[in-house]
């Protein structure tokens, strides 16, 4: 690869932990529908995959450093899944000291968020230098 040309791997690692990440904000909302609805072994399935996702926006966070630097891509992709990571640890802490109703909004701004985050990378191209 020449050195002018920006990395290309960087936006499939972001494209990959994005969508785990929407992955498992969907499936948070379907284990809490589970135990609303009455089973009771949904609630741990919701708990340990919420724990699980607070790791896995870590490794989107570190995939869109590598977008910056040194694939050359936007910034602002760093800022956001700084956010998406701090309102998940928040989230993670509301639902074990049972502030539902919080709990609940914060997990609609999750799902807007972390879709957000797929669809544009999903639509990213790079700039090609010439």
């Amino acid at each position: 690869m020449p050195r002018n040309q920006p990395r290309r791997w960087p936006i499939s690692l972001v494209r990959l932990f994005a969508a785990i990440t929407l992955l498992q904000v969907l499936l948070q909302a379907a284990f809490a529908g589970g135990f609303i609805s009455g089973r009771i072994g949904y609630l741990n399935a919701h708990s340990v995959n919420g724990s699980v996702l607070v790791m896995t926006v870590m490794l989107l966070g570190g995939s869109t450093v590598l977008l910056f630097r040194p694939a050359r891509g936007p910034w602002w992709p760093i800022l956001i899944s700084a956010l998406l990571w701090w309102l998940c640890a928040i989230q993670v802490g509301l639902g074990f000291a049972r502030v539902v109703g919080v709990h609940i909004a914060l997990g609609a701004a999750i799902t807007a968020l972390s879709t957000g985050l797929l669809w544009w990378s999903l639509g990213y191209r790079q700039r090609v230098a010439a």
